[in-house]
């Protein structure tokens, strides 16, 4: 689900509604500067340009617009709309199931021959952090304990450079943290004072977050992953680019690694090199190719 920011301070003059050119113009743009569709209402919308025209002292919706041609200026205008437009709601442990997925993932490693020197895992789409911290707990939570020692590391990505910002903090409230079992918040987060919690430093070290648009995924220079992790972010993409991004997943994984991908997000994919597996509630294969 999109949230739209709450518009403050916006002149009356400065909302008009927004009419239906406008709009498919925005979408439009959208597709070619982003490669993504929007599911928000038009009001959602609309209450993102107001803000976004308050903020730059645009008078209206057509002079706000008009500042879009091939300048540098346009360019760094449409990254923060699209910020705006693409910020998600999460929460830490948000789908139970699939982290559960990995976590017997992980397990098996050790239980099928010789542990691994290092494992790796990526958030695509990670929006505020808390999917890649999660799933860093629950790999964290796996090894501990175990001989010999594994190395491991993980990355988030996602279009939105606010929530990368939120999200290399490792810092959240009391009502973001609502959903995380006391085990998880005794073992990885610190608090932080002002009913702040900052995930832990031992979490923070081997997670690193980077902007990223998965249509430009196959420039991306991250591969050879032991689990791909990329929930609720393909539904904002048309469907045939869908499943050219789920291909350019499956390529950065390593042979015998994990892809989980939200309810519903393979409909009518299919690769040769991936296996299904059957895990209740969750759609997730493993790579049987190099």
């Amino acid at each position: 689900m999109n949230r739209a920011l709450p518009v403050s301070g916006a002149p009356q003059a400065r909302r008009q509604p927004l009419r239906g050119d406008q709009l498919g113009m925005i979408m439009r743009a959208l597709r070619t500067h982003a490669g993504i569709k929007v599911d928000s209402s038009r009001g959602m919308i609309e209450s993102c340009l107001h803000q976004r025209m308050a903020q730059v002292g645009a008078a209206s919706i057509d002079d706000y617009l008009a500042r879009f041609d091939d300048s540098i200026n346009a360019r760094a205008e449409w990254l923060a709309l699209v910020d705006m437009l693409t910020v998600k709601e999460t929460r830490f442990f948000r789908q139970r199931a699939a982290l559960d997925c990995a976590a017997d993932y992980v397990g098996k490693l050790f239980a099928r021959g010789p542990a691994p020197s290092e494992l790796s895992f990526w958030s695509a789409g990670c929006s505020t952090g808390q999917e890649l911290y999660s799933l860093a707990m629950v790999v964290e939570q796996q090894l501990r304990g175990r001989q010999p020692w594994l190395e491991w590391h993980g990355i988030g990505t996602d279009i939105s450079f606010e929530a990368i910002h939120t999200a290399q903090q490792g810092l959240y409230d009391e009502r973001a943290i609502a959903s995380l079992a006391q085990p998880y918040r005794d073992d990885h987060l610190e608090a932080a004072g002002a009913g702040q919690w900052r995930v832990s430093a031992t979490i923070r070290a081997r997670t690193h977050f980077f902007h990223s648009n998965l249509l430009h995924v196959n420039s991306a220079p991250f591969c050879d992953f032991n689990i791909v992790y990329c929930q609720n972010v393909l539904i904002y993409f048309e469907r045939d680019k869908q499943r050219w991004i789920i291909d350019q997943l499956a390529e950065r994984l390593r042979g015998g690694g994990l892809l989980i991908l939200g309810a519903g997000e393979d409909v009518r994919w299919l690769n040769s090199s991936m296996r299904r597996l059957q895990w209740p509630g969750v759609c997730a294969y493993t790579k049987t190719g190099g």
